[in-house]
């Protein structure tokens, strides 16, 4: 029709430089000869330096966890989040780099693609057994116990939450918001990527359908700070993946109306209920503030952090003493990415942290010019270390085994990406 939007074709990564496909698109290639010499090639000035610089944060990153382990007073507990949390993920994600650059045959995007792909798959089970649990069908003691001090679907606060796989509710929110990001990304260029919507659809529907159900894990979460990390990584999607035409069209503006139309009306229900975990001023929020107090007066005890895993050993003599008799007394971690990293790695951590972040963020924005699937993955990747960036305030960030891997993928894929901008900048 005369408003649809226009699909585009987008060159993919393989063909970067090769001039594309039909006559129309190729290139003249210099052959050597002896009036056309081949280049010789030189190395790149200053090549090993940029090496180093680029391996700086993760030695920094490696040395606030070796802090973390030496100013540990349980050594042992220390030693455990050293290797669930830092070295498992490094080393998954070093032995990836090295299997896609040594062994992979389709290249190492082809390889990274692949691992993409499986880790969207374990978010999209995970989130239909968090939907199948809240609609009352149970599948997680299949898979195995698991350690968590609550039910794995109970009533609170006028709601009725679910842990899915995970060990709590919030976890399985703070998991699915780094999946249906990536999803939805990837999904949207499957689609306006398609030469027709049918091939579109085929395309699309893998990755459509795990943004669907790890979406869906993340609502029947019923986590406040996953909902705030979804409503911003929801609006980075549109701004990065939707031309400027797009908004203009009719549709889109009757879309967006419909949403608004429906936030107002659940926030009308939500008061007309009288729903309390949807209170920003709830019970459960001035828990939170008490929780940060103490942490607070313990990094002031402990200017250059307690180690890793302490928080839960320490926070006793910290916590509040109306809640000293309260499953408060079990909290983990301050709740709070800053208090969280400052605490468990010192300063050391939170240059380190801000440096991979940035890095990240650069990586990924550089992507965003390349068009097709590398930028739509650069997109997703913006849009869900922002929401994860957003959730951490309020609850944990990385120091899951489950939230550490997806950091560590992040930051992979975002550096993918970067080469891949650079690699079409300078063909």
């Amino acid at each position: 029709s005369a408003g649809a939007p226009q699909r585009q074709q987008h060159t993919p990564l393989s063909q970067v430089g090769r001039g594309g496909e039909g006559g129309e698109g190729k290139q003249r290639i210099r052959t050597p000869s002896a009036k056309n010499p081949p280049p010789e090639r030189r190395p790149r000035p200053g090549g090993a330096t940029i090496r180093l610089v680029e391996l700086a944060p993760l030695g920094l990153f490696l040395a606030a966890a070796g802090w973390g382990v030496i100013v540990a007073e349980a050594r042992g507990a220390a030693l455990r989040e050293l290797r669930w949390t830092v070295l498992g993920p490094l080393l998954f994600v070093a032995l990836a780099s090295f299997v896609a650059a040594r062994q992979a045959p389709g290249g190492p995007d082809s390889y990274w693609r692949q691992v993409t792909g499986f880790w969207l798959v374990g978010g999209a089970l995970s989130g239909l057994v968090a939907l199948l649990q809240f609609a009352g069908l149970n599948l997680a003691p299949l898979v195995g116990s698991k350690a968590g001090f609550g039910a794995d679907s109970f009533l609170v606060e006028g709601v009725r939450r679910v842990a899915g796989l995970y060990g709590h509710p919030n976890n399985l929110g703070l998991a699915m918001g780094r999946y249906w990001p990536v999803a939805a990304a990837l999904a949207h260029v499957a689609f306006w990527g398609a030469p027709d919507r049918a091939t579109g659809l085929r395309r699309a529907w893998p990755t459509a359908l795990a943004a669907i159900l790890c979406g869906g894990g993340l609502l029947v979460s019923f986590s406040r700070g996953a909902y705030l990390g979804a409503l911003l990584a929801g609006a980075l999607l549109a701004a990065l993946l939707l031309p400027r035409a797009r908004w203009r069209d009719r549709r889109v503006r009757v879309a967006l109306g419909l949403l608004a139309l429906a936030a107002l009306a659940s926030s009308a229900a939500i008061v007309a209920l009288d729903i309390e975990r949807f209170n920003p001023l709830g019970a459960s929020s001035g828990v939170r503030l008490k929780t940060w107090a103490a942490a607070l007066a313990m990094l002031r005890d402990h200017p250059f952090g307690i180690g890793l895993d302490q928080f839960g050993r320490i926070y006793p003599a910290y916590i509040a003493p109306e809640l000293a008799s309260t499953s408060e007394i079990h909290t983990a971690h301050p709740h709070n990415l800053l208090l969280d990293i400052a605490l468990r790695m010192g300063p050391l951590g939170l240059l380190a942290f801000g440096w991979l972040i940035v890095r990240c963020y650069r990586d990924a924005w550089a992507g965003l010019a390349l068009g097709g699937a590398e930028a739509a993955l650069a997109a997703g990747l913006i849009a869900a270390m922002s929401g994860a960036l957003v959730h951490g305030l309020v609850d944990q960030f990385y120091f899951w085994t489950d939230l550490a891997f997806a950091f560590w993928i992040f930051v992979v894929l975002a550096r993918r990406v970067r080469q891949a901008s650079v690699l079409q900048y300078h063909s």
